[in-house]
């Protein structure tokens, strides 16, 4: 009773009593989930949550560190791990190295992987938006990915027989061994060397100070490219330990994007930690690795564990009601930073020749896709491959919605497209709805799904939405869609219908052109919401969200609108899809796919519905020739290259092309001088896209004009 009297009266420190309740707080979890659960929470579940949990919480903190020295989110952090891990496993399972000698080596080259990214790719980075390397890193893991599985130890399956192995105790109905108890022994004593380095250590001191304020560490002269290169190799370092011990326990299985599933639990624990504290992410790393053993143990589904990592994503950052510290503030920035493509000035687009010209070029692409199949004499195999990569394409246009206009990251896109593919699925084959209705019911959910989603990027702006679409791509792909968790729910065989009793689908070259025909839909209501106040809005907030909000523009119906008409793009995307696949098959929208297209667009130049299809269509058609391996390392080396050399992507290279075109159909016309077209204007009263006229244009009404416009 007295310490209970101590906690109430605040006689003791803050973190003692924090400690205290937490510790309270899990007791009472623990015995409502004993008594509560269909299987109870038995005591060896718990150890065995405590033990796989503290890898989650080392992984959670290896996020955290990068975050606040970069103030990004390392989606590159698995296949770090992952390839330093398979160097061990190879020598030792390959090559008969000792173990912990193989061990050794994986980490030291998880160190020497974290330090060449750094020195590499980071301060290559040094000036650009926290966006764009946060994204940079999604190219990282694709290019980290296939150098493991084409390097050695790349194809190892299955589990890992171990010195430890033979070593084993039974607690209950579980036999723990050696393994179990290397995690118990070798994770405490790396925590207490990280915390011993971060504040007993000049460096570590240093590498805080940089994280709070880094532009005024370097004015104190304190070295903060190499107190990042050193952080990126203890990060490096800990992946590859961290990837090596669950392996010993859970096996291995190799895949490209394999990294993502193995840094989900420790994206959810560093998020509870608000990518700040380390002790909380330690103790939300142990509580979400109790969660993932008590789902595993009182549900026949191991995949759901995937879902409750989504709910406690969502979770926390709806909780969130403070504002954010410094650091976290810090990693905000927009994605116009990115390169965006600058449009034509009003009064040039206005005129005669370049009005035509846009219709003639946009009547040319049309014929030509329309006159492409029979011209060309294609096979009904090359129809389905063109009929996929205009998918991509409307994937790509919904992107662009939501990313290049609205500023947020979707790393999901294609599990929308799932959730619209279900839909159609079942409305079709067990109700027999009509194609067209069960279209609109599928637009209607993935509109729906991306609004829930997006609810957390209406509190908390920066990188954390890219967190929670890419845990909702793999719970859908892990558990919502699996058939051996909903057959029922889930058509394996899809009857084509034949539209308006004369257009028979079962035809490949009848789907190519419905699919077209959405595409060509898909991107004139793109442009339609462009040119409307909501996408003058939509801009004018991904700019300048504060002086957005200064001047009474309604930034939360836009951001309500990005969300909800990407996500009815992607859902009809689907709808469209299932019916070219006749049929939803194993990982036919896994979270790798969202990836690949999300890559595509900002090659292309996700700020323009002209720059995403262009890359969406230049990397798909280059996958037809290529294919495999080779396809994903483009993809990953080519996001690298785009976001170093050209950060609006290919499209922004396009704009001199287009302006050389103008400055041969305009002239001199209207006292303007065309040649101007693509450099930056030096007074911002010369810019016709200023912001201060996306703000005018934001508040004006709809189909109204600016004085600028004018």
């Amino acid at each position: 009773m007295s310490t209970l009297s101590e906690l109430r009266a605040g006689n003791v420190p803050d973190k003692v009593r924090r400690a205290v309740l937490h510790g309270a707080a899990g007791v009472v979890v623990y015995v409502l989930a004993h008594l509560l659960l269909p299987n109870g929470a038995p005591p060896f579940i718990v150890l065995l949550g405590v033990v796989m949990g503290s890898i989650t919480a080392l992984l959670a903190m290896g996020l955290i560190l990068i975050y606040r020295t970069n103030r990004i989110i390392n989606f590159a952090y698995g296949a770090m791990g992952s390839l330093g891990g398979a160097v061990s496993l190879n020598l030792f399972t390959q090559r008969g190295v000792n173990y912990f000698v193989a061990i050794a080596i994986g980490v030291a080259v998880g160190v020497g992987v974290g330090a060449l990214i750094d020195i590499l790719v980071i301060r290559r980075f040094a000036n650009a938006s926290r966006l764009v390397l946060t994204v940079a890193t999604i190219g990282l893991a694709q290019v980290l990915g296939v150098i493991e599985l084409l390097g050695p130890g790349g194809g190892l399956v299955g589990g890992v027989t171990t010195p430890l192995s033979d070593l084993t105790m039974t607690i209950g109905t579980y036999t723990f061994n050696g393994n179990h108890a290397l995690i118990v022994a070798v994770i405490p004593v790396v925590i207490a060397g990280l915390a011993w380095f971060l504040l007993r250590t000049d460096a570590g001191v240093a590498v805080r100070a940089a994280a709070e304020n880094g532009e005024r560490a370097l004015l104190l002269g304190i070295p903060v490219h190499r107190l990042s290169t050193i952080v990126w190799m203890a990060a490096g370092g800990i992946a590859a330990l961290t990837f090596v011990l669950r392996t010993s326990v859970l096996g291995s299985q190799p895949s490209v994007m394999m990294g993502l599933t193995f840094l989900l639990p420790a994206l959810a624990a560093a998020v509870v930690a608000r990518m700040e504290s380390l002790p909380v992410a330690f103790s939300a790393g142990l509580g979400l690795g109790l969660l993932e053993q008590l789902v595993w143990w009182n549900a026949d589904a191991r995949s759901l564990a995937n879902v409750f990592f989504l709910v406690v994503i969502l979770i926390a950052l709806l909780a969130r009601s403070e504002k954010l510290s410094r650091a976290f503030a810090g990693g905000d920035s927009s994605w116009s930073s990115a390169g965006a493509i600058r449009p034509l000035p009003g009064l040039i687009r206005a005129m005669r020749p370049v009005r035509l010209a846009y219709l003639a070029g946009g009547a040319l692409l049309l014929a030509a896709a329309i006159l492409l199949p029979v011209v060309g004499d294609l096979t009904s195999s090359m129809l389905h491959s063109l009929g996929a990569m205009m998918i991509w394409g409307m994937v790509g246009v919904s992107l662009v919605v939501l990313t290049g206009w609205g500023g947020h990251i979707s790393l999901g896109q294609f599990a929308f497209v799932g959730v619209g593919a279900v839909v159609t699925a079942n409305l079709m084959v067990n109700l027999n709805a009509d194609f067209f209705v069960a279209l609109v019911a599928a637009g209607v959910a993935g509109a729906v799904i991306a609004l829930l989603l997006g609810l957390p990027a209406l509190r908390i702006k920066g990188l954390f939405l890219a967190v929670t679409t890419l845990a909702f791509a793999v719970a859908m792909d892990t558990y919502f869609l699996n058939q051996t968790y909903f057959a029922w729910m889930i058509p394996s065989n899809v009857e084509r219908p034949i539209l308006w009793q004369r257009f028979d689908m079962g035809s490949q070259l009848v789907v190519y052109y419905v699919i077209l025909a959405f595409l060509v839909l898909t991107v004139l209501a793109a442009q339609g919401v462009r040119a409307s106040r909501t996408g003058r809005v939509l801009i004018a907030t991904r700019d300048n969200e504060n002086a957005a909000q200064a001047s009474a523009v309604p930034a939360m119906n836009a951001k309500l609108t990005a969300f909800m008409f990407s996500g009815a793009i992607a859902g009809i995307a689907g709808g469209l899809h299932v019916m070219l696949m006749r049929g939803i098959g194993v990982g036919s929208y896994g979270p790798g796919m969202s990836l690949d297209v999300f890559a595509m667009a900002v090659i292309g130049g996700i700020g323009s519905i002209g720059g995403a299809l262009l890359g969406v269509f230049a990397i798909r058609a280059a996958e037809l020739f290529v294919g495999g391996m080779a396809a994903m390392a483009i993809t990953g080396a080519g996001l690298l290259a785009i976001l170093y050399l050209l950060p609006g992507g290919l499209g922004q290279a396009m704009t001199s092309v287009r302006d050389r075109l103008v400055v041969v159909l305009v002239g001199g016309r209207g006292g303007l001088d065309p040649r101007q077209l693509g450099r930056p204007a030096e007074h911002p009263e010369d810019e016709p896209e200023d912001e201060s006229g996306v703000l005018a244009g934001a508040l004006s009404e709809p189909g109204g004009e600016t004085g600028e416009d004018r």
